[in-house]
């Protein structure tokens, strides 16, 4: 082998491990990110002992087995018997890791209903409902489920009455009942940033975006692949997966966030695994004579779906609702641009290098197989 070549395979091999390394890095942290919910409504506000508030809280079974361990016989089947025997465990956790406050005064928690068991968009919730008493109207929440334990946890903060109030928020503390809080403004601001959250840390929505653009810088000419002259090609290629991609799983989010159309989560992020696993392995060995344009249309009326479960069963009159699935779409093509900002630019430059041929675009293809197979496995089963 001439020095050259063993340079260029000595380069690989690192890549390969270097990849190698990252998959174990996102297999580990392959939890999908989650959402809970939180509904305060007031009950009395002419109370002697200040403001009576109604709290009801919703966490999924899966965040909530991170915290307290709801499966002691290990069966992998968490049972209601389970869940309600850790019933003060939760009390504590709620109490601690919720707070809400008055003028700097904490809101006392003075009593909590029966738990139950829901279901949102195919997924088991605890449903917890407990009576609050504050000095003065809820100015300031301070939540800490699952920090320092999942950074993309989300919780959906809805509030009742005259002036009601819908945000998305983060782990940590945030003021509430601000006129900036409120109305169709905080409606567009709060989904236009989840949109970017959402596609962002969506590592499987990433990672089919990543399969279909590495090749965009590629013709094949007689079964081989020959780098594109001019990036103005390339660029063009990027633009109409991109929109293909954009105009699928527009209509499905459509279709979703609006409940024309229902589809169980865990078969449509099971179908989402294997579409990056097809879209990667027809870049190995090409089974379907179609362009990239047509793949990305096809998977992305799945991934539509997909993106729809941030959107589904929130409490929003119709209005509402179509303003937050615009906002959350037009955050989505954002987060998209990004990545596709961050990506073509390395690909085009690297094109003509046989790093990027064996390193990014057939390594590359081969590692997200592996991963998409492994997250089918464990969505599925």
């Amino acid at each position: 082998m001439s020095a050259p070549n063993k340079s260029i395979w000595h380069h690989t091999y690192r890549y390969i491990a270097l990849v190698f390394l990252l998959l174990i890095g996102t297999v580990a942290q392959a939890h999908e990110s989650s959402t809970a919910y939180l509904n305060l409504a007031v009950e009395d506000s002419n109370n002697a002992a200040g403001v009576i508030y109604e709290a009801e809280y919703e966490l999924s079974l899966r965040d909530l087995a991170l915290l307290i361990n709801i499966d002691p016989n290990q069966d992998q089947q968490v049972s209601w018997a389970e869940v309600k025997a850790q019933t003060s465990l939760i009390e504590q956790l709620v109490t601690s890791k919720i707070k809400l406050a008055s003028a700097d005064q904490l809101c006392q928690i003075t009593s909590f209903s029966p738990l139950a068991i829901n279901t949102r968009g195919g997924f088991n919730y605890l449903y917890n409902n407990f009576a609050l008493r504050c000095e003065q109207p809820i100015d300031n929440l301070d939540y800490q489920i699952l920090a320092g334990i999942d950074a993309n946890h989300r919780l959906i903060l809805t509030e009742s009455g005259d002036d009601a109030a819908l945000q998305v928020l983060a782990v940590g503390s945030t003021p509430l009942g601000s006129e900036a809080n409120s109305g169709w403004l905080s409606i567009a601001t709060n989904f236009l940033k989840s949109g970017v959250h959402h596609l962002l840390i969506g590592l499987d929505h990433l990672l089919f975006l990543f399969v279909l653009l590495i090749p965009a810088v590629y013709m094949r000419k007689q079964k081989q692949l020959v780098a594109v002259a001019k990036p103005k090609a390339a660029l063009l290629e990027i633009f109409w997966i991109a929109t293909s991609f954009t105009l699928a799983h527009s209509i499905t989010l459509t279709l979703a966030a609006l409940q024309i159309v229902s589809v169980p989560a865990r078969f449509i992020e099971s179908v989402i695994a294997l579409s990056i696993a097809f879209a990667a392995l027809n870049n190995l060995v090409p089974m379907l004579r179609v362009r990239a344009i047509y793949l990305a249309f096809v998977f992305g009326l799945i991934h539509g779906f997909g993106f729809a479960n941030v959107l589904v069963d929130l409490p929003l009159a119709t209005s509402a609702r179509v303003l937050a699935l615009l906002s959350f779409n037009v955050g989505i093509e954002l987060g998209q641009l990004v990545f596709i900002a961050v990506v073509f630019p390395i690909a085009l430059l690297l094109r003509h290098t046989q790093f990027y041929k064996w390193g990014i675009f057939y390594t590359g293809s081969l590692i997200s197989i592996l991963i998409a197979l492994w997250w089918f496995f464990e969505r599925a089963f």
